[in-house]
């Protein structure tokens, strides 16, 4: 079953680095799961903890208090940009960049590495069902 985690439903719970430059981004996510594409064919809504780890971590803007509701984000990986729906479980080795919109004071935070790997750290823990968008990409 293919698995995306939907960022503008979803809540940010901890970022942190350390002098080494490894972080996290760790997520309350919501999470679309289809054996199509998520978020466009039929399938399953819920929440899961998610893990994103980054090599060589950078934060640029203020993070201010978590947890924090996320209004939008995307992850762009090289030139590519995935805009709001983010597969995994996924690993990238090359430049990546995460950036979230948080909270009702519009914070955008962006997060960077030149490694990133995405994990679940939970169970999913189902919601809803997902019945497709009709005429989806």
């Amino acid at each position: 079953m293919n698995a995306a985690i939907e960022m503008h439903d979803s809540v940010c719970l901890a970022v942190e680095v350390d002098r080494s430059g490894h972080g996290f981004v760790l997520l309350d996510a919501y999470v679309h799961r289809s054996g199509g594409e998520p978020g466009i064919d039929p399938g399953e809504g819920g929440v899961q903890r998610i893990r994103i780890s980054f090599a060589s971590m950078t934060i640029d803007g203020e993070v201010g208090d978590l947890p924090a509701d996320i209004f939008e984000g995307s992850l762009t990986v090289g030139t590519s940009i995935q805009d709001n729906m983010v597969p995994f479980p996924a690993t990238y080795a090359e430049a990546v960049g995460l950036s979230i919109m948080l909270s009702d004071e519009a914070r955008v935070v962006i997060v960077s590495g030149m490694r990133l790997s995405i994990e679940p750290e939970g169970e999913f823990k189902f919601v809803e069902e997902f019945s497709g968008i009709s005429g989806g990409a």
